[in-house]
């Protein structure tokens, strides 16, 4: 869906968008459309008071306290920071921050349509086999709990703390090491994340040889390169648990 947002999937406007909403978003009910709005304003002003991703995903006030993070993270675990995320997009929360999108009475059916077919595909065939109840167990439960917990982390790794600045180079941060973390956290190879947002239309089988064309540059700053997601945590949070309750 990322690649898709940025029209990099496939050469063919069209076939990108298409394939991108029925194969990546539709399966997890979203638009493709109102992704890429957002996405793309993300790209153009990241980490300022009006950047979607920062709305969505809380980073405008990084560091917290370790305690807090932790309850954050255990709520997007069990489920609950799903829930809340969707009451505030349903109450209209970020009304204001996300683009407008204009979609045609037809792009909106044809997105309507990739979530009920995908999904009902899924689920057909699921029962067909005599596993109905693994469409929920592997599809529907990860997609409300271990989907939002690796999104935050994603998040918080790739600007959570950092300042508003004209170089994106300065408020960015890669994982510089590819490994088990960044095959859950961040795939694709967008843990290269300094990369992605100097160079959007570059794909992401390409980042990391731009990450290691930069490198030897020098033209990465050292400050925002992470062997792991696990440094990032300790950076972005305090660690006196008691003063989560302030």
């Amino acid at each position: 869906m990322h690649e898709s947002a940025h029209g990099l999937l496939l050469r063919g406007q069209k076939a990108n968008d298409r394939l991108g909403q029925w194969l990546a978003a539709g399966p997890l009910f979203l638009s493709l459309c109102t992704y890429r709005a957002g996405h793309l304003k993300h790209h153009l002003h990241p980490m300022e008071h009006d950047d979607p991703v920062v709305a969505v995903f809380g980073l405008g006030d990084y560091p917290l306290p370790r305690g807090k993070l932790a309850l954050r993270l255990l709520a997007d675990l069990c489920g609950v920071g799903y829930f809340i995320s969707a009451l505030r997009f349903a109450r209209g929360d970020y009304r204001a921050i996300m683009p407008r999108v204009d979609k045609s009475p037809r792009q909106a059916l044809e997105e309507v349509l990739s979530m009920l077919v995908s999904n009902g595909l899924l689920f057909g065939l699921l029962a067909w086999s005599g596993h109905p109840w693994l469409y929920l167990g592997l599809w529907l439960l990860p997609a409300i709990t271990l989907l939002p917990l690796l999104g935050r982390v994603r998040a918080i790794m790739e600007h959570a703390g950092l300042p508003v600045a004209a170089d994106q180079s300065r408020n960015a941060r890669s994982i510089v090491r590819p490994s088990v973390q960044t095959f859950l956290f961040g795939p694709h190879a967008i843990h290269y994340h300094i990369e992605h947002h100097l160079y959007v239309r570059v794909p992401f089988y390409h980042l990391g040889g731009l990450h290691r064309q930069l490198a030897t540059a020098q033209l990465l700053p050292e400050g925002n390169l992470y062997q792991g997601y696990g440094g990032v945590l300790r950076d972005v949070s305090d660690p006196d648990w008691t003063s989560a309750a302030r």
